[in-house]
Formats: C-alpha cells, sequence, structure tokens
C-alpha cells in the first residue's frame, strides 16, 4: 500500500505530462488522471491512508469499482502480491484485467516476489474436460501471462 501510494505522490510531483489525440501537445497528468486499483477494500483503505492530504484527487478503489472507467496513468496492487494462496477470488481473470486496462498512457504494477511461486503451487480444482473450448479466460492462465509480459516485455 505504501509502495502504490508513493508512486502516484511521484507521478503528481515529477509533473508527468500525457500527450494524446485529445492533448497533441501535452497536459498535465494531475491527481485526478490517476488511479490506484487492488483488489480488497482494506487495502483500498490502506492506499488512502498513506496517500493522504497530499494525494487528494487521486482515484483509489478496487477493481470491481475501477472498471469502464479510464485514467492517464493507473497503479496496480496485484491481485496475488504477498497471499499465502491462490483462491479463485484472486485468480479471477477479470479482476487481474480491469486493473492492467483502465490506463491511457501507463500502468504499473506493484508486486512483492513469489507469485510465480505461488501460481506454480496452486493446485487445480476445477475439472478437465478434453476437447472441450474454454469459455472463459483461465485466472491462473491469465496471471502466468501478465508475469511473462512483466519479466519479458516486448517493445515495438
Amino acid at each position: 500500500a505504501a509502495a502504490c501510494a508513493a508512486l502516484a505522490l511521484r507521478v503528481l510531483a515529477r509533473g508527468a505530462v500525457a500527450v494524446s489525440e485529445h492533448a497533441p501537445a501535452g497536459a498535465p497528468v494531475t491527481a485526478d488522471r490517476i488511479a490506484v486499483g487492488a483488489a480488497h477494500r482494506d487495502q483500498v483503505a490502506a492506499i488512502r491512508a498513506h496517500l493522504g492530504a497530499a494525494g487528494a484527487g487521486v482515484t483509489v478503489d478496487t477493481a470491481n469499482r475501477l472498471q469502464g472507467r479510464e485514467y492517464d496513468v493507473t497503479i496496480v496492487l496485484h491481485p496475488l502480491s504477498g497471499r499465502r494462496d491462490a483462491t479463485a477470488f484472486h485468480l479471477e481473470s477479470g479482476r487481474l484485467c480491469v486493473l492492467t486496462s483502465r490506463h491511457r498512457h501507463a500502468c504499473v504494477v506493484v508486486a512483492r516476489a513469489g507469485i510465480a511461486e505461488l501460481l506454480d503451487a496452486h493446485p487445480s480444482t476445477e475439472p478437465v474436460h478434453l476437447d472441450v473450448p474454454v469459455k472463459f479466460p483461465d485466472g491462473w492462465q491469465a496471471n502466468q501471462a501478465i508475469l511473462d509480459h512483466l519479466h519479458h516485455p516486448r517493445r515495438p
């Protein structure tokens, strides 16, 4: 929570500028254009507490409440960060998708070490049906793909 808040405050302090079709000459990334997303309400409360008055205007909310909104910069507390187990709630692919897709310019993922090991140790409890297409993205697979991308970014 402290790291997420510090990053948001750092973006404000550095005077970030976003260039887009709406502002070809660039526009300041103000507090209302920054969001911090987390999986749980208690994490949101902790991040808000760390932001204090200096973070007034920065949106801090859960993935469910950020859905459908857009910001120049998002800071994401990874849903599996610091977990000892990988529950269905934390592996839900939609939550991870929402958290990592609310930005227009930059998304910073904050996480503790050990997520890959947690995923590797997570036993699948879902029945496997051969030759049946998966209807929804698998959360375990989505988390592995995100981690792979973060560890091996592909630049155009």
